[in-house]
């Protein structure tokens, strides 16, 4: 029987990891409160302290994983549904378990404390790096690093990418959980040495190689919800009518005339690749502009694939001038196990079968070297770092939420389009088709926005830049450090363990021989 006092604290550990998960889940935007998210480990960190049993930490990790996920993706159901919605959460609650289990060993392992501290928080980011990769794919949408956009550390980012500032805002919370268990120069350290590593590491302020004048296009849908693909005509006039106004303005003399005009993915869901009143509609807008556009369709070389088309006024879509959708949305654009699933639901059917892209992310035009992450691939890492690694010197996010209505989904995209911005030193183009839509400088300040659910443009003379930040040279790297880190953490604990239970047996062994003289 378990007695009344442990059982209160398996209660008081399992809602510690419940509203940990809470915090974290409030640390990204719009809530944004950055250091809810310190606040949110460090409950988690304190509630792993004094050996849980397994099946008690198992129960932490996927509440933790399933608080997080139902308070940050709500807008999942507007797309499919209470049901996935539910089931995404309860699944990355299951895949916290391991980075969880981890950090738990290495917590309760015979170690000095600083090592315990720094250990959990390099477990908690292997764990992170699992969830990026696995299942399907990854789903990197909830790390922590995400929430520090705005914080002391997101600056951090420009030396090794989202993966280090989640890690340092892992170790600050590693500090203030030191702090609660009266460990308080571990504690004051870790929590110092992350905020210095922000103030130093103030963003990358590379040489200007020219400047270039951008158009980004919301062209707005005709209503919320699923229902605007069946308009999907409407949104391409949209974009149009949208860009024919730019054009107006330009030969009234009110702006400059673009260099370059983006249009969101999805702009031209009628593809102009098959549709010739659709080709004609993009023509007419190239041609009136005078400048060539993005734009975000359907192509079908191979397969179904979601596009963006570089479209030259003079001689229309441009050959190599596409970059495909390379990191797709799982039960979105793709279905796993379709066959298996369209026995316990339909909706499967409501998930395309896109066919994956392999270029670079970088489509040349003039001078310009444009790197697109198309929506969903702009929480992978090597999307953008990719590009500018192949000679991108600025950045695009084209990205349809109209799906997802006035939900927290496009501000959460974009902070992650902000953090992109630090980490490589360059400036972002958020494109949507409903909003929000941004210009974002390098240092991730949000220059211009639009609302939500209305047709606007923006436009401005932004830097190109060609040199390469740490963190696109090295920043994959940094992330198998912080991974190496838990490796060793977790191999100091076992060798520990191991030398104990040695020691215990050898004492016995001794006290045997005692009694037999």
């Amino acid at each position: 029987m378990i007695d009344v006092s442990e059982r209160g604290r398996a209660i008081l550990r399992l809602a510690a990891a419940a509203l940990g998960g809470a915090f974290v889940a409030w640390s990204f935007q719009p809530v944004g409160l950055w250091w809810l998210s310190w606040v949110g480990v460090a409950m988690l960190f304190v509630a792993l302290l004094g050996r849980p049993s397994w099946r008690i930490t198992v129960g932490m990790a996927v509440l933790w994983g399933f608080t997080t996920a139902m308070i940050a993706l709500p807008w999942i159901s507007e797309f499919v549904g209470a049901m996935p919605y539910v089931a995404l959460s309860v699944t990355l609650g299951l895949m916290q378990i391991p980075g969880i289990l981890l950090a738990r060993f290495i917590l309760g392992a015979d170690l000095p404390w600083p090592a315990r501290a720094v250990g959990a928080a390099a477990a908690l980011l292997a764990g992170e790096a699992l969830l990026a990769r696995w299942p399907f794919g990854g789903f990197p949408w909830l790390r922590v690093g995400w929430g520090q956009i705005g914080g002391p550390l997101d600056d951090a980012a420009v030396l090794g990418g989202v993966a280090f500032v989640g890690f340092l805002a892992v170790v600050a919370a590693a500090g203030v959980a030191s702090v609660v268990v009266k460990q308080w120069v571990t504690g004051a350290v870790l929590i110092l040495v992350p905020l210095a590593i922000g103030v130093v590491a103030q963003p990358a302020t590379g040489e200007d190689v020219d400047t270039v004048r951008i158009a980004a296009v919301q062209g707005n849908v005709p209503r919320l919800g699923m229902d605007f693909n069946a308009q999907r005509r409407a949104v391409l006039e949209n974009h149009a009518n949208a860009t024919r106004d730019l054009a107006a303005r330009v030969r009234d003399g009110v702006e400059p005339r673009p260099d370059l005009v983006v249009w969101p993915e999805n702009s031209s869901d009628v593809s102009p690749f098959t549709d010739a009143e659709a080709a004609r509609i993009i023509d007419a807008a190239a041609k009136d502009i005078d400048a060539p556009i993005i734009v975000g369709t359907f192509t079908y070389d191979d397969g179904v694939q979601n596009t963006m088309v570089l479209w030259d006024p003079d001689t229309g879509p441009v050959d190599g001038g596409r970059h495909e959708k390379i990191y797709l949305q799982p039960f979105g654009e793709t279905m796993p196990f379709r066959d298996l699933l369209r026995h316990i639901t339909p909706l499967v059917d409501r998930a395309g079968d896109m066919t994956p892209g392999s270029g670079d992310g970088v489509i040349e035009i003039d001078s310009i070297g444009l790197g697109i992450a198309t929506c969903y691939e702009v929480v992978f890492d090597p999307a953008f770092r990719d590009a500018v690694n192949n000679g991108a010197t600025i950045l695009a996010t084209p990205t349809n939420n109209a799906t997802f209505g006035y939900t927290d989904m496009t501000y959460q995209q974009l902070a992650m389009s902000r953090m992109r911005a630090i980490e490589f030193d360059r400036a972002v183009i958020v494109a949507a088709t409903s909003g929000v839509s941004a210009i974002v400088a390098p240092d991730g300040t949000v220059e211009q926005e639009t609302g939500i659910f209305e047709q606007q443009v923006l436009t401005a003379d932004l830097p190109l830049r060609d040199h390469l930040t740490p963190a696109a040279r090295y920043g994959g790297t940094m992330e198998w450090a912080i991974v190496a880190l838990a490796a060793f953490a977790l191999i100091a604990a076992v060798r520990r363990a191991m030398g104990a239970a040695s020691a215990a047996r050898e004492a016995e062994h001794q006290q045997d021989s005692h009694k037999e003289r």
